[in-house]
């Protein structure tokens, strides 16, 4: 009797254990990409790198789930590098004072299918934080690889990024910016 009380509580562990380690992914920084483009000031776009990301997420229990991500401001990218450095000065990123940019989910939340989700958590850019909800889908491609991909629209001069300012279409925000996010993942 003893010894099946004991196989069973290892056989427990080991199956919750397994449990909390399923939620776990690894982001390959490498291979993922966050892009950004100014869709009313046509051309301006870029990217940035060093995206560094803590993902536990489990479709089956949201509730637990969390993602914190952060990129390094400096490896902004727009394809030119006078552009680049104009960037990284204090009226626009200052990334001297402030070099990373980061998101903090405080929950994830299913759609009705179940197929896509939103992440609601806080962004912090420059020295603003606001409240913010990043859609995003989770592409299992095999038992221990998977994508995440989201998209993110968010106001520049609202995080003091840039000024506000009429975009090449007068009536449109010039400082409306999409951002997506494709972070491939490992258990």
């Amino acid at each position: 009797m003893k010894k099946h009380l004991i196989t069973i509580l290892a056989a427990t562990t080991l199956v919750s254990s397994a449990f909390t380690m399923a939620m776990i992914w690894k982001a390959d920084e490498k291979a993922s990409t966050v892009k950004w483009e100014l869709p009313n000031n046509p051309g301006h776009k870029g990217t940035f790198g060093n995206l560094a990301a803590t993902i536990d997420f489990d479709k089956a229990n949201l509730a637990q789930s969390k993602i914190t991500a952060s990129i390094d401001v400096k490896t902004i990218d727009g394809g030119d590098p006078k552009l680049n450095n104009h960037l990284l000065q204090a009226d626009y990123f200052d990334a001297e004072k402030f070099p990373k940019i980061t998101f903090t989910s405080t929950s994830i939340e299913a759609n009705a299918s179940g197929e896509a989700y939103v992440a609601k958590g806080t962004l912090h850019m420059k020295d603003s934080i606001k409240n913010v909800d990043i859609p995003f889908t989770f592409t299992e491609n095999s038992k221990d690889k998977a994508t995440f991909s989201g998209t993110l629209t968010v106001m520049a001069s609202d995080y003091g990024v840039m000024k506000s300012r009429p975009g090449k279409d007068p009536s449109q925000p010039g400082d409306k910016t999409i951002i997506t996010i494709v972070v491939p993942v490992n258990k």
